[in-house]
């Protein structure tokens, strides 16, 4: 079985880019009540996965519409859209 990328676990284990239902659970961060995310007020967290996003960027999905979700990305999340352009049917459309 191949070893998954950084980006398919974190595609598997949270919900879609832009699919969350986040609620403020503390002061500055929010939780998705279905897959437990949490994210930083500001929109400072990767559209992927839980850690600080350093890389303004645009992710697209194309699954019966065209999907866009702007944000930002991780090194780890930005390095594997670089070496495999699709995940999961995710692309990166900019990096900015």
């Amino acid at each position: 079985m191949p070893v998954q990328s950084w980006v398919e676990h974190w595609l598997e284990r949270y919900c879609s880019p832009g699919e969350h239902d986040f609620h403020v659970v503390r002061v500055g961060v929010l939780v998705c009540q279905r897959c437990e995310k949490e994210e930083l007020l500001g929109g400072s967290t990767c559209i992927v996965c839980g850690i600080p996003g350093e890389h303004p960027a645009v992710l697209v999905h194309a699954n019966g519409e065209l999907v866009r979700i702007p944000g930002k990305l991780c090194g780890p999340c930005l390095d594997d859209f670089v070496a495999t352009p699709t995940i999961r049917g995710w692309r990166l459309e900019a990096a900015i």
